[in-house]
């Protein structure tokens, strides 16, 4: 049984520093809004280990008006009148219980422009998904690997899950005013073959983007060979030419920008030392909060209200990663 931690105003935990809940600032005019962590599915090839059979010990929700609030105020700093507000995670957004009042009060800010959501579909039909609309929503963009169920089912980890399910989301998207972009994940030797969700796509007039598989340090790792991003890429050029559809997407075609960018608050290196606020995602980190940010330590077990000393050894993009002394 997992431990859940929610976020609180009064709890004064910042929300800028940590990747696995508040939000990410990229120095760009979309900013990530992370409200929950978990997931109903246990994707093999998961970049994040999540799911009910993750190694993870804890997740997270921030209280929707504590979030709404830190947002606009980083809004208000990067004096930008089109922000796209990116509602992902580290699993699926759809579990929070507040999502559609999340996506009405983002509405409200007048310098968002757009605001776009990751999901893998299991949790939606098309009463929630009138309801995203209805609330704001512009785009989705839809996990789909395959058309095939048996290997959608070895994909997502689940017996139960069922692409006819989710391929009857993504028409419902389609009807919707929501836009749709289906966002399948590539594993070498699985699901090489995306003729037929380009073909959808094409059919549709739905964007697709086509996401190379990373084994990552801390996701599950498959026994396969990771494609090249040269190789992939020219795949992917390959593919576009012979069906005629684009395919390589790039941030200007969402109208992604670069755009003032909050200020690094710690330096590498530098030595920090405050109390733990939360415990890590991960069996062996803390997290403490200095400076209106928070910073994951690891190789610390310690609890909440521990004093830890530590050193930062990553600060890009206001996400901190220190190691305990």
């Amino acid at each position: 049984m997992r431990n859940k931690y929610v976020i609180k105003k009064d709890s004064n935990i910042p929300l800028v520093g940590a990747h696995v809940f508040g939000i990410i600032d990229r120095g760009t005019n979309l900013l990530q809004v992370r409200a929950t962590s978990g997931c109903p599915l246990n994707c093999i090839y998961c970049s994040v280990d999540e799911g009910n059979f993750s190694r993870k010990k804890n997740t997270y929700e921030v209280e929707e008006d504590y979030l709404v609030s830190e947002f606009n105020k980083i809004v208000d700093y990067k004096q930008a009148d089109d922000i796209e507000a990116h509602i992902d995670g580290v699993g699926e957004p759809v579990l929070y219980p507040d999502l559609i009042k999340l996506i009405k009060d983002l509405r409200e800010n007048k310098n968002v422009k757009t605001i776009s959501m990751q999901s893998n579909g299991v949790l939606l039909d098309k009463k929630k998904i009138n309801q995203l609309s209805n609330a704001g929503l512009d785009r989705i963009n839809l996990s789909i690997n395959t058309f095939n169920q048996k290997l959608a089912k070895t994909l997502s980890g689940v017996d139960w899950y069922d692409i006819e399910k989710v391929k009857k989301v993504a028409q419902d998207i389609i009807d919707s005013e929501i836009k749709l972009l289906i966002a399948p994940v590539v594993v070498p030797t699985y699901n090489d073959n995306v003729l037929e969700l380009i073909d959808f796509a094409k059919k549709t007039d739905s964007l697709i983007g086509i996401q190379k598989y990373e084994k990552q340090k801390h996701g599950r790792k498959l026994k396969v060979k990771e494609q090249s991003w040269y190789n992939f890429k020219k795949w992917l050029k390959e593919l576009e030419q012979k069906n005629k559809y684009n395919l390589l997407l790039k941030k200007e075609d969402f109208g992604i920008r670069r755009v003032k960018q909050l200020p690094l608050i710690f330096k590498k290196n530098e030595i920090v030392s405050s109390k733990v606020v939360l415990p890590g995602w991960l069996s062996n980190e803390s997290i403490i909060a200095l400076k209106n940010r928070v910073i994951t330590v690891f190789d610390s077990d310690n609890k909440i209200g521990d004093l830890v000393k530590a050193k930062i050894v990553k600060t890009k993009h206001n996400l901190y990663l220190a190691k305990k002394l």
